[in-house]
């Protein structure tokens, strides 16, 4: 299973517990895209811009308090080191039920530090391992600038009024797990259509687009027909 599934996966479950806990009392609706727009080589999204917003102000401008944890999966006999993560998720953010989830761009240190650590670890059916952040480090973690941006939809977005707005992808790939992608890469943008649910954004640096996001998708692709 791909990086983009398990966590996307995770966070539903975690979309759907806020959801029910923290409900909005007051109205709050999406704005149009989510404000997402072009400024110069980098995109914006709620005016959050990737490696210059720090944790800090996105949680000031999100006005609300994120779970912040790492994810990494098991590793398995003679198997590398898995990647680690450390994301921010915000849940219900809008009247739509959207949630947001901030990759932090935390050095390898900070990540093995919290790694072993293991505050409150948590390992899924599916070999996810995700990790607790002590509170201890919360002040140094909401310095850290955002790396990638993903939205997880709460309604179905209006496919036709997003192409008027940004165009017809450059791009249309199937993963061959029923997900479709359009693939945006002046806007680093990668908008997953799955089976049956609503859109996924991924957002990154557009200089960054090929790297994150292009080539590893390419490869799973690649590695399913080899299966």
């Amino acid at each position: 299973m791909s990086t983009w599934v398990y966590r996307i996966v995770l966070a539903l479950i975690l979309a759907v517990v806020f959801y029910w806990l923290y409900p909005n009392a007051e109205a709050n609706p999406r704005p149009e895209m989510w404000n997402l727009e072009q400024r110069g080589e980098q995109t914006s999204l709620l005016g959050l811009e990737i490696g210059k917003t720090s944790l800090h102000d996105a949680m000031q401008t999100l006005k609300l308090v994120p779970d912040i944890a790492l994810f990494t999966k098991q590793r398995g006999r003679n198997e590398a080191e898995q990647p680690k993560h450390l994301e921010a998720f915000f849940g219900d953010l809008f009247d739509q039920g959207d949630s947001i989830i901030l990759g932090i761009a935390a050095d390898e240190s900070l990540l093995e530090h919290i790694k072993k650590d293991a505050y409150k670890p948590e390992i899924f059916p599916n070999g996810v391992i995700r990790v607790g952040v002590q509170e201890s480090l919360y002040e140094h973690v909401e310095t850290l600038p955002i790396s990638n941006i993903t939205v997880l939809a709460g309604q179905q977005i209006d496919v036709e009024a997003f192409q008027k707005k940004f165009g017809k992808p450059e791009q249309l790939l199937n993963d061959g797990q029923g997900n479709a992608h359009f693939l945006y890469p002046k806007l680093g943008l990668d908008m997953i259509q799955p089976a049956g649910g609503e859109q996924i954004l991924q957002l990154v640096s557009p200089a960054m687009f090929d790297k994150k996001l292009r080539q590893p998708l390419l490869q799973s692709i690649a590695d399913k027909n080899k299966g």
